[in-house]
């Protein structure tokens, strides 16, 4: 399978600022995250009605999901199949979603997307001070996605989304408490062990601004010649 993606941009004497940021989401920014979401693959299991003229034409179409960038769009090319009816197929997330928009396909959902597994992480995320592993870096971002375009393909799928939604708060509420702690004892560093792009993103911009605050508190608390001295 070879995937070719061309980047268009609508403002061409912005092209440098375009190209950093995409830069950036490739190396993992925060703010990137559901750039990087849409390169996951994903199982489904084609229907008798799509077959094999799936793989023609509908990856000529931009995906209905769009990305969080008013001036970037991602157009995928390449061809995929064929695809046998009742087979389960690989493909990326965003393709997936888009097939069983049309009644193309049924969605395969992980397999940590089960009520007794989730029940397990919620209970021991509440158990544990610092954070636990996640099934997956984007369990968040699935969630809505599966649930929004797929809950027919989800046994329970509202107690599903109860339990993800209860873990989420658990996470942030440690997550606000570790910011206040961090900011109280006028922390330099800090360490986001097991926490995702998603979750550090509803944090970054108080912490940065934060610590940015403290920085000029501290330079102007300082006397002159040892600013200068640090400064040298």
């Amino acid at each position: 399978m070879h995937w070719e993606r061309s980047l268009l941009l609508l403002k061409g004497e912005e092209q440098k600022v375009y190209e950093q940021e995409l830069w950036e989401a490739r190396e993992g920014n925060s703010d990137a995250t559901q750039f990087r979401l849409f390169k996951i693959p994903w199982k489904f299991i084609p229907s008798r009605r799509g077959r094999d003229q799936m793989s023609r034409g509908v990856l000529r179409h931009p995906s209905p999901l769009q990305l969080p960038y008013s001036h970037l769009q991602l157009i995928f090319q390449g061809d995929l199949g064929p695809f046998n009816p009742g087979l389960p197929v690989e493909v990326p997330v965003w393709l997936a979603i888009n097939l069983k928009q049309r009644q193309k396909c049924r969605l395969i959902p992980p397999e940590w997307m089960d009520v007794e597994k989730l029940e397990e992480i919620r209970d021991q995320e509440r158990k544990e001070d610092t954070f636990t592993p996640m099934p997956s870096p984007y369990y968040m971002e699935l969630t809505k996605l599966l649930l929004n375009y797929a809950s027919d393909n989800i046994p329970k799928a509202d107690e599903i989304r109860t339990l993800v939604k209860d873990t989420w708060d658990t996470r942030m509420a440690k997550l606000r408490l570790s910011a206040d702690s961090f900011v109280r004892q006028q922390e330099a560093h800090a360490k986001l062990d097991n926490l995702t792009l998603m979750e550090i993103n509803t944090i970054g911009t108080f912490l940065t601004q934060a610590l940015d605050h403290m920085y000029k508190l501290r330079t102007n608390l300082q006397p002159s010649g040892s600013t200068e001295s640090q400064d040298f």
